[in-house]
């Protein structure tokens, strides 16, 4: 007969296939990972009070395909946040997931088929008590980009222990590397093996428990020391992960001048402003990233953590950084606030995190707070799918602490983005977001943009942009992914060659001729809001639709709204100046349940047919459970 085995006195492992572990509590155990769910049949009767609950550290089969069968003999199953809908419905995961055609390598094909009724996730970083037990979730990124573990002190030994997943299998070594390449032919998952061995090491565990490999009981800080310097070392013929796995841990802040500084550590560099009392606003927050030590290097092209062919959201996971260099290099003890210089998930996806750990006040120029507050309501590029509340919708300039910021809304990389100007320190600071990269010579056309159609852009859109920068005149100009230049004449007038020479090249290339009929550089022609509906049962919704006149005169349009047979849509005429974009509301009733069924807007300009220009996306029924989390 199969039985539990002692590791503490308080912490029992069942050989499944994977490593169950009971913690026992005075009244009831936890039990982390399901394995096969072998342990249901005759394990649950030998422990010595009944399970709590179930924690499963990642969602590979050999360690979360019992969890549907624990969730059913009424055992509540918790899962990592980043996980929770590819448990909850794999039927849909395997749905979308390619299987001809793979570039993408992470494990998600070896997820459990079996649904589980998921009773709460595991957020990163959160502490919490189950079964009388107090426990940190620690994110461990690796086998999984989304993999968590535990650290807590038994109940009746007292030891502080890690149950750790799979980040170490034994001192030195993981269980297996296949999991760790997220791509092709890279290494991507050891950079985060790298940063899960930090975390543990920074917790200063006294055991680890493994879900493969034996319990270390001793020789912990060496055992992790050791698998970091062999996964240095067998990444010789995978750069740059080798590049960047030396760097993981270097989390400083580089200091641009008394009261400003930039992070090391972030895929999209955050700066820190410095007030007159001493306390810190933060421009941007997005993911952790092993970079230089003047926080960019363009030419390390390796995501940890994001994992770089998937758009799927649970893939790209915010994690903390800068904030105890911060603390330790400036005194800065917490944020008074985070300001957005746009809404791209590499800048704010780390803000709803400081917001749930610290209450971080979110600031955001008004030209784009609402994309902030409701992605699910549209569907332009790079979108974070977590709310973000906004606390201030700033409009052309504001005053912190001393300070006063001014803001100019711009357009190019994207058209809901803002310059954000300051003086402090006897220096004259922009922040342009992602819109100007570097000059790589003397000419505009060394000159390295950032504009992305999708995004919404102009043909003023870098003339507008550089006549703001050359009347603001700044000393310095910061970015997200480069680093900060000083200007003087020759590179303000390089702004204003290539605004023109954009507008000039794009106007060879397009038929964007003034009198003709066109949806102008970025060929948007509006958008529907809110973009994904979800609704319990059928009924009328309304729409707000925006669409631009193609036309260079003003016209009459004409909108209507359809969907599928037997779905009553509305229409409309509006009057629209030439080029410019109006807003009518309208609406649209389903006529039963559906799936992200796609309803659109037919357009007519003076009579002249444009065809079905917009498209929202619906969804009515018990299906919209799965919708409402990203």
């Amino acid at each position: 007969m199969r039985s539990w085995t002692p590791v503490l006195p308080d912490v029992l492992r069942w050989r499944d296939s994977c490593n169950v572990y009971a913690v026992l509590g005075d009244e009831r155990a936890l039990i982390v990972n399901a394995g096969s769910g072998e342990w249901l049949e005759e394990g649950v009767a030998q422990l010595p009070v009944p399970p709590a609950a179930v924690l499963l550290t990642h969602y590979f089969r050999d360690h979360a395909a019992g969890a549907a069968a624990a969730a059913r003999a009424g055992i509540p199953v918790y899962v990592p946040e980043g996980e929770r809908a590819l448990l909850a419905d794999p039927v849909e995961h395997f749905r979308r997931r390619e299987t001809y055609v793979i570039y993408d390598n992470v494990w998600d094909l070896f997820a459990p088929v079996e649904p589980v009724a998921v009773a709460g996730v595991l957020r990163d970083y959160e502490r919490l008590t189950l079964a009388g037990i107090e426990l940190q979730v620690v994110p461990l990124p690796g086998a999984t980009p989304t993999q968590v573990g535990f650290v807590l002190r038994t109940p009746r030994s007292g030891r502080l222990v890690a149950l750790c997943g799979e980040t170490i299998h034994s001192p030195g070594r993981v269980p297996r590397l296949a999991p760790l390449q997220y791509n092709y032919d890279d290494l991507v998952g050891t950079v985060n093996v790298a940063f899960s061995v930090e975390q543990l090491r920074e917790h200063d565990v006294e055991l680890l428990l493994p879900s493969l490999g034996e319990p270390l009981v001793e020789g912990v800080d060496e055992a992790l020391a050791a698998l970091r310097e062999n996964l240095l070392e067998h990444s010789w013929d995978h750069e740059p992960e080798r590049t960047v796995l030396g760097r993981v841990g270097e989390d400083r802040v580089a200091q641009l001048s008394p009261s400003v500084w930039r992070s090391t550590q972030a895929n999209a560099a955050s700066h820190f402003v410095l007030g007159r009392s001493g306390r810190a606003l933060a421009i941007d927050y997005g993911y952790w990233y092993p970079t230089g030590a003047g926080g960019y290097d363009v030419a390390v092209n390796c995501m940890p953590i994001l994992v770089p062919a998937y758009s799927f959201p649970e893939r790209r996971r915010p994690l903390l950084h800068s904030l105890d260099a911060l603390r330790e290099q400036a005194g800065v003890e917490q944020l008074a606030a985070v300001l957005t210089t746009h809404y791209h998930d590499d800048h704010v996806c780390g803000i709803p995190l400081l917001q749930r750990l610290y209450g971080t006040p979110c600031w955001a120029p008004a030209n784009f707070a609402r994309l902030l507050t409701d992605p699910a309501g549209h569907r332009f590029p790079c979108t974070w799918p977590q709310p973000i509340r906004v606390e201030r919708a700033l409009e052309e300039s504001f005053e912190w602490d001393g300070l006063r910021f001014h803001l100019a809304p711009m357009s190019g990389h994207t058209r809901f983005s803002a310059l954000i100007g300051w003086e402090v320190d006897g220096i004259r600071y922009l922040h342009a977001g992602d819109q100007y990269g570097t000059f790589a010579g003397e000419r505009s056309r060394d000159f390295k943009a950032q504009y992305v159609y999708r995004n919404g852009a102009f043909l003023d859109s870098y003339r507008a942009s550089a006549e703001w920068v050359a009347a603001f005149r700044p000393d310095v100009v910061l970015s997200g992914h480069w680093a900060p230049v000083a200007t003087d004449d020759g590179y303000f007038e390089r702004l204003a060659d290539y605004g023109r020479e954009f507008e000039a090249r794009h106007r060879r290339v397009m038929a964007l001729d003034d009198d003709g009929a066109h949806f102008g550089l970025d060929s948007m022609s509006g958008w529907i809001w809110p973009y994904r509906v979800h609704l319990p049962q059928p009924q009328t919704v309304e729409l707000d639709v925006t669409v631009r006149n193609p036309l260079p005169a003003e016209a009459t349009l004409r909108l209507r709204l359809g969907g599928p047979d037997g779905w009553e849509g509305s229409t409309t005429e509006l009057r629209a100046p030439g080029r410019e974009e109006v807003t009518a509301r309208m609406t649209i009733t389903p006529d039963g349940p559906c799936r992200r069924q796609p309803v659109t807007v037919e357009l007519h300009a003076d009579g002249r047919p444009f065809g079905q220009v917009l498209e929202a996306i619906v969804t009515v029924g018990d299906a919209g459970a799965a919708e409402r989390s990203p």
